[in-house]
């Protein structure tokens, strides 16, 4: 007996494995990097994946910090001391191969838990391919944190651009123990742009809270990185749920996308299943 092509179950085959295909080739276009610190807690970054330097003060927190927004890429987070005397950093490569053109777009939650008291400085960057860490000044695009003039709850955040000085988002504040999204692009020849809890999941990106004109051009990019201050001014932080990519929504997803194992565990599976169905109306 022939099979029936317009049998629901054959036509649900056939839209589960488009699905996965779909899935399958999004997620093969997707982030350069993503980050959730699923290390130990306790444990130093450097050592943990493929985070390098030294950095002492640059240790795995237990449990990850909650938003709501991209979704949740579990494990822990990554916990930034300043203020021991000797600042630490460490870094690690988000692409295999150094980015020269276009735009690269890096996203992450934060949260303040010791507030800035004074001045400004720098606590990640994107850097070029070699670099020893984050140097604030001299990196392409470098995200600073400063405390707000007559204020005892309350921080800013804003970017830095080789050699320029740091330019931060006039509004809002942010106080501590508050989870934070943030989206920071690096556009070569062009602009570095910074967006405070934008809307996720849109296909481009909205207005930036700030955008200025790059300082030296980088010869490329290559690597991210994180750096704990020797100066306590600076205050202590959280960070989780780090992205890197090429597109805006690379960094700022509405969904989950399944790993690429479980799409082809599924397909296999409806596969199968579909076997086993015209073996049954032949049989």
């Amino acid at each position: 007996m022939a099979t029936n092509p317009n049998h629901p179950f054959l036509r649900f085959s056939k839209v589960a494995l488009a699905a996965a295909l779909v899935f399958a080739l999004r997620d093969a276009q997707a982030q350069l990097f993503q980050e959730g610190f699923n290390y130990n807690s306790g444990d130093s970054l450097s050592g943990s994946g493929p985070w390098t330097g030294g950095s002492a003060n640059l240790t795995i927190n237990s449990g990850s910090l909650s938003y709501s927004g991209p979704p949740s890429l579990g494990g822990n987070s990554l916990s930034v001391v300043s203020g021991s005397g000797a600042s630490s950093v460490s870094v690690a490569n988000f692409t295999s191969t150094p980015i020269t053109t276009g735009s690269v777009y890096y996203s992450f939650l934060a949260e303040c838990t010791s507030l800035p008291v004074s001045g400004n400085s720098y606590l990640t960057s994107i850097l070029p391919s070699g670099a020893a860490g984050p140097n604030g000044g001299s990196d392409p695009l470098a995200v600073y944190a400063a405390s707000v003039s007559g204020s005892s709850t309350t921080f800013r955040f804003g970017v830095r651009s080789g050699g320029s000085g740091a330019t931060y988002a006039t509004s809002p504040n942010f106080t501590t123990g508050a989870v934070n999204l943030f989206v920071v692009e690096y556009t070569f020849g062009g602009n570095v742009s910074l967006w405070v809890n934008p809307t996720v999941g849109a296909g481009s990106p909205p207005t930036a809270d700030v955008s200025v004109a790059a300082g030296t051009a980088a010869a490329n990019l290559q690597e991210v990185g994180f750096k704990a201050q020797s100066a306590a001014a600076v205050g202590n932080w959280l960070f989780d749920d780090l992205r890197v990519g090429t597109s805006w929504t690379d960094v700022t997803p509405a969904s989950p996308v399944p790993e690429p194992s479980t799409l082809a565990l599924a397909g296999l599976g409806v596969l199968g299943l579909a076997a086993r169905f015209r073996k049954a109306k032949r049989g």
